[in-house]
Order: C-alpha cells, then structure tokens, then sequence
C-alpha cells in the first residue's frame, strides 16, 4: 500500500455526523462558528464520561471501556476551540445540570498522587476540560507517576497512591478528557517518549478551525440557542439513561464482516512505511470500537451496526490525517513538504494582512525561489504585489481558506476521505422516544431558567435538577388505567296509549257497558276472582288508518285495516 501523507488541510468524511450525535452536531453548527469536528470530539468525550464505567463494548476475545479522550489542536482566535467545547458542554449541563456540577472539572492535576486523590474525591468518576493541554503533556513526561496514572485510567485499571496515613485507590476509575492546543504547542511540547507509544497514543487529536464568521446581526438570540439546545439535551439525557443500564455493546454479524474484509486493512494503512507514526496510531483500533459503541449507544442501541463501525474508522482516519498535518515529520514525507506546512502555519497565523516575502526569507533561511518552490503546490497560499508606497512593490503571502463549512456539507461528495463502504443514509428524522414529547408552553411551566456561566453565547438556558427530571420521567413514563364507568340504571321506556278523558269515562260507566263492567268487579271482588273486560265490542267502529308490513324479503304486503273504538256519549244523571 502506498504511503500516506497528507499536504494539505485534513477533510473529515460525512459518515462522521451519524446517528443522534452528528444531527447535534448539525442542528448547532449552522449558528456557530466552531469547526463541527470539534463540537462532535466534545460531545463523545462527554457523552463517555457521563454513561459511567458499567457499558463495555466486546469483539472477539477483547473487551474495552468507553473513555474517550480528545484533543482540539487549533490556532489561537482561529480554531474556536472553546466554543465547540463550550456549544457540546450547553447540551451536556442542560440535560445533566446535577452530574455536571459534581464531574467536570477544569483542569487536570498536576502530579500522579493528585491525580489520584482527585478522582477519589469524585468518586473516581470526571469529565476533565484541559485548555493546557501542553502542561499536561509536559507533567506527565516529567513524573513517571502521572504517566502512569492517565494510562492506567484510561484502561479502567485501579490506581493508587501511598500517604504516610493510608494508601488512597480507586478501582475503577472513568475519566474523559477535552483538551486543547496550539499546533505550535502540539509540536515543540509531545516529548519522543509520548510519540512512541507514551501517554499521548490515548488521545485522539483532532485539528480545527473557525468553520465561519458570523456577524454579531446576524447571531441568534439566547431564547432561540435554548430552544435548539433543549430537544437535544432531552434526547441525550434518554441516551445516557439507556446506556447506564447495559453492560454489553455487541458487534453484529454484517459489521463484523466489514471490518475483516475492508476496514481493518484501512486502519492498518494509515501508518504503513512510517514507524513514529505507526507507534504513535497504536491505539487506532481500540479507539475504532469504543467510539462504534458510543455511536450506537447514543442511538439507544447495544449492538454496533456497519453505520456505527465506518464513522468511527472515520473519526481515527482523520485524526492520523491530523497528526499527519500537524507534525509532518512523523508521517517520514519529503523535507520539502514539511517546510511547506511549516510556512503555511506560519502564515496563517498572520491573519488577514499576510506576510511580506523578506520576512519569510529570513524565517526559515530561504531565498526567493526556494520559498516558491515550497509553496507552489499549497492551494491555501495567496501570492500578492502591496499597493502603494516607493520602490517595487513587495510580494504579501497570504493564507486563503481553501472550502467553506457550506461547500462542505453541500458538496461533501467532492471531499477526499478513505474509502469506505458506506451505506445509503436515510435524512435524519425525530427519533422515537421513550417519554412523551413537552410542548413549548409545558417547558416553559416546568423550567428553572440558570445562567450559564461557560456558554458559547451569553444565553439563559433552562435546566432542570436531577430530581425534577426524574419526577416528569415518573410522570411521563405511567400509563393511567381506563378509567371504568358505572353501569348506566334502567330506564324505564314509557309508551304513549290513547288519550283518555275523566268525562269519557265518566260517560262510559254511565252507559249499560260500564254499569254491567262495574257490577262484575263487585260481584269478583266478593268471591276472590279477578274481573275480566267485556268481550262485546263497541257497535260504532271507526276506520282511523291503514298499517303497511313488510315480509322477509323487504316486500310490501296487503294492507291491515286498524281499528280504534270510540266509546259512546252517556250523559250522567245525578241522584236526587
């Protein structure tokens, strides 16, 4: 396989963004001007450290812990590192506001016994946000004993710490780690030791930069960034949730597949023909699986799908191309190319005004044609005359940025990145959550509004404590009982009959019918027996109307004539 250098800024495969952590990345880079790589990087740092130690992913006879620990290397004002940490740590603080307090921590300890003393402190549990991360690299080559401490921990193995009083332990110790540097920083500070396979082959660097420039008009207000953060730190409190309780994260048969026929032969290549680098990449592997797990538990899943599988071999591609970039000496590529990234570091830090030629002539020691010769194959190096002044005019270099984050996403299929297997994605849909959805009028009823004191914009979001998440998730998550109703009482139909008047009545016992009617209910009510009507019918029928039946068959039949009976008029005669 043919080497592998990288020239030219490192471009990250779209794979990258899958899943329920690449649409947080989406949904917030648009109002951000941090590079997305950096939002994802903090997010899966964070999203490790917050699942706890319990997940573990298996492959083969290999089982690994989740601890991810990455490094955003980008210039300072440029790389708008703190602002990708601080724009993934709003989704973190809002889901999670009591966890947060109580596990990230700014800054790293300083000395092995610290180290240790701290996270028994914390319960052997922290999220730990290291803006000198030089520091770090420069301690841990300095004292054996912090060395030693962070590799161990980033495996889950116990560490300890002798005093004169007692020996302090923490068993299984579960540390993430965000850290941030200078590419300056990152070259001069990584001691031989740390790029042979020391402390540093732990972590993921990953360099960024300014995605774009948003004017201070055009910024979303602090009510809209709350309202993009608020969905999405529901759905990453449901994720870690869900992750805390599984022990196992499974590769399935078709990922599996993939690796052993493609992938593991494309992380093989990235370091092939170079030895610093190959020791350097020793963790590429292990490092492919933990994230697989974290993609897939952020999707509410215990088994790493091909999907899960290529954006984590994309996320370590593009931290060799980062290493690659940063520190071209490790990638055993041609002086000339390194002096090429070197003047184009150089220059890119000047910012906006550019570099005078005679300056970058006496920096690197060159002459006229062998700084052109250096940076005729840099697309990002602008060449122009100064306007103005006396004399000839003098030769400015400038860095040009050579995609913008919008050519990136709408052409993302021009992008050069590994060649990967990757399957059809769907776009992006709401997820299926567990607990119900809240309305914006419910949010707002239940919400306690706390500053945030670290956000990426002066915003107000809204947080609740662990214990009213756990009382809406109580309330959200109870199915009430179909309530049963009483049987309904009888009602008694009434049915209309004829109308009756007292004067017909009247009249009716007054006539020789109703005499002989009344004389037979005495004569019953003598002897015990129930009267009966008269069965002699009226002599005056009245036809009143016809009644029209139906049969089986829905056919009209021959009409039935009904018959009413009127009774006759009696005229009533009082007794003297």
């Amino acid at each position: 396989m043919s080497q592998h250098v990288v020239s030219a800024r490192p471009q990250v495969s779209p794979i990258v963004f899958s899943g329920f952590l690449g649409k947080a990345v989406l949904t917030l880079i648009p109002h951000s001007e941090a590079d997305p790589v950096g939002i994802l990087a903090s997010l899966l740092s964070a999203f490790s450290a917050a699942i706890d130690n319990g997940p573990r992913v298996h492959y083969g006879t290999q089982t690994q812990t989740l601890s991810t620990w990455t490094v955003l290397v980008g210039n300072t004002g440029q790389g708008r590192k703190g602002t990708a940490t601080r724009a993934a740590l709003d989704i973190v603080r809002t889901a999670l506001p009591d966890w947060s307090k109580a596990t990230i921590l700014e800054g790293c300890p300083q000395s092995g016994p610290a180290y240790v003393s701290t996270l028994a402190d914390m319960n052997g549990t922290a999220l730990m946000l290291e803006e000198e991360f030089a520091d770090l690299l420069k301690v841990s080559a300095r004292y054996k004993s912090m060395g030693k401490a962070l590799r161990r921990s980033w495996e889950g193995a116990s560490i300890s710490n002798r005093t004169k009083e007692a020996v302090i332990q923490v068993d299984a110790p579960h540390v993430a780690i965000v850290g941030n540097v200078t590419p300056t920083e990152w070259a001069s500070s990584i001691g031989k030791a740390d790029k042979a396979g020391g402390t540093l082959n732990r972590f993921l660097p990953l360099y960024v930069e300014r995605s774009k420039k948003i004017k201070l008009s055009e910024q979303i207000s602090a009510d809209d960034w709350a309202a993009l953060i608020r969905p999405l730190a529901r759905e990453f409190r449901q994720a870690v949730m869900t992750a805390r309780n599984t022990d196992e994260v499974t590769v399935s048969p078709t990922a599996l597949k993939l690796w052993d026929d493609k992938l593991s032969e494309l992380i093989d290549g990235l370091s092939i023909g170079r030895e610093a680098m190959e020791q350097f990449a020793a963790r590429a592997a292990d490092y492919v699986w933990r994230l697989s797990a974290l993609y897939a538990l952020a999707d509410q899943r215990d088994e790493i799908t091909t999907q899960d599988l290529e954006a984590a071999v994309g996320l370590v591609a593009y931290m060799c191309d980062s290493v690659t970039y940063l520190t071209p000496e490790l990638s055993g590529g041609q002086s000339q190319e390194s002096l090429a990234l070197k003047i184009e570091q150089f220059v890119k830090g000047a910012g906006e005004e550019g570099v005078p030629a005679t300056l970058l002539y006496r920096k690197f020691s060159l002459r006229a044609s062998e700084l052109q010769a250096a940076v005729a194959g840099l697309p990002t190096i602008e060449v122009t005359k100064s306007q103005g002044g006396r004399g000839r005019p003098a030769l400015i270099y400038r860095y040009v940025t050579p995609i913008t984050n919008e050519e990136m996403v709408d052409e993302s299929a021009d992008i050069e990145a590994p060649e990967l297997v990757t399957p059809e994605i769907e776009e992006i849909s709401e997820p299926v959550s567990v607990l119900a959805p809240l309305t914006d009028d419910e949010w707002e009823v239940i919400d306690t509004p706390t500053v945030f004191r670290e956000s990426v914009h002066p915003t107000v979001v809204p947080v609740l404590s662990d214990d009213e998440w756990e009382e809406i998730d109580a309330a959200l998550s109870v199915t009430p009982e179909p309530e049963t109703l009483p049987e309904p009482e009888p009602v008694a139909v009434a049915t209309e009959g004829p109308a009756v008047t007292k004067e017909a009545v009247l009249a009716y016992l007054g006539s020789p019918e109703g005499a002989k009617l009344l004389h037979g209910i005495l004569a019953n009510m003598l002897t015990g027996k129930t009267p009966s009507a008269p069965q002699s019918a009226p002599e005056n029928p009245v036809r009143t109307a016809q009644a029209v039946t139906v049969g089986q068959a829905g056919k009209k039949v021959a009409p039935v004539p009904v018959v009413t009976f009127q009774p006759p008029t009696v005229e009533l005669v009082s007794a003297a």
